[in-house]
């Protein structure tokens, strides 16, 4: 069986090795990476483990569409304009920074597909998680070790119906007209057996409008969910920043208030989720292992180095000073949040008890 995972990348070597061993690890066995304009080394990285037989890297065609953005959909038409993801038992499209984390079986994704045989669509909902309050890069621990708080489970906890990102693992049996980014397009006026991240199948209406997440009465993450570590460390947002949003031009003017909400939108610390952790010891071995490779190792060396360097450099710009100021505003804000919710949950269980 071929399962194929695609993703774009740029300046994330030192995060690569831990999404590409996890992802092995729990059932992908083929990968397609593109890269564009990385400064950090990542395209070196992504050429060694080519090299190993790893991963299959590519330059993202956005390179010839320089300052215009839109990485994303250009990897998006150059993957349509291939047979491999078609061909393979199963493709997804995700993202450096999600990880799937399936609660089933041993956590592989032959245990998903055994629990959900009629599946021909399986999407798992996006579950964010925070910065833990965690400020510096610390290049020794995996995302998975260090950002355990995350977002509430459900809308009902978190007190508004918001809607979550998804992606979606696609059967080469299902009906598409193209490979899609959240989900497949398909063919009109078929059916699609589609089913959520607890197994429940949903309206197949969803994949006909093109719906790119879920809502309270849709989503589910109790058989899978998509964790989500979209901003690391304050340190590695930083860098994220910098390096720019991978579809849309932000306007130097508007940098502090367009990414303080973006900052504002994936800062929950609001539960704490460690089921993933089950896999940090082969995580960790699979990843000694890759660092034996000389050149591997080197280029890994040089990559965090790099984003280390460039973290500190942001740090001491006008900018970042400001939004440095926002994160800690919004930071402040959901802890006082949290401790008024607790305690009017609190004063609920006294009541009932009394």
């Amino acid at each position: 069986m071929r399962i194929t995972a695609i993703t774009p990348m740029k300046n994330e070597g030192p995060f690569m090795l831990e999404w590409l061993v996890y992802h092995r690890l729990i059932g992908f066995n083929d990968f397609i990476v593109f890269t564009n304009d990385c400064t950090d080394g990542t395209e070196m990285m992504a050429e060694r483990l080519d090299e190993m037989g790893l991963i299959r890297h590519l330059p993202n065609p956005s390179i010839f569409n320089r300052g215009k953005g839109g990485h994303h959909w250009a990897a998006m038409r150059y993957v349509n304009a291939m047979q491999r993801p078609r061909r393979s038992d199963w493709h997804a499209n995700f993202d450096i920074d999600e990880f799937w984390c399936i609660h089933v079986g041993d956590g592989t994704l032959e245990a998903l597909f055994n629990a959900m045989p009629e599946a021909e669509v399986i999407s798992a909902c996006q579950f964010d998680f925070g910065t833990n309050g965690i400020d510096r890069f610390d290049p020794d621990k995996l995302q998975m070790e260090q950002f355990t708080q995350s977002i509430y489970r459900t809308n009902r906890e978190l007190g508004v119906d918001r809607r979550r990102g998804l992606k979606s693992l696609v059967h080469r049996d299902t009906p598409i007209k193209a490979v899609g980014n959240h989900i497949p397009v398909i063919e009109p006026e078929t059916e699609v057996r589609h089913y959520n991240g607890n197994g429940v199948r949903v309206p197949n209406d969803l994949l006909q409008t093109g719906e790119k997440s879920f809502t309270q009465s849709t989503m589910g993450l109790d058989m899978v969910q998509l964790n989500h570590y979209a901003l690391r460390a304050a340190d590695n947002f930083f860098v994220k920043v910098d390096r720019g949003n991978a579809n849309h031009h932000v306007e130097r003017q508007e940098m502090v208030r367009h990414w303080a909400r973006y900052f504002d939108k994936y800062e929950h610390n609001d539960v704490k989720d460690t089921a993933i952790q089950r896999h940090i010891p082969a995580v960790k071995e699979g990843i000694t292992e890759l660092l034996k490779d000389p050149e591997l190792g080197a280029l890994y060396k040089a990559s965090v180095a790099w984003h280390l360097d460039a973290a500190d450099g942001l740090r001491e710009q006008r900018n970042y000073v400001h939004l440095m100021k926002r994160m800690n505003d919004i930071r402040e804000k959901r802890t006082t949040e949290a401790a008024k919710a607790a305690e009017a949950q609190h004063g609920i269980n006294t009541a009932t008890t009394e």
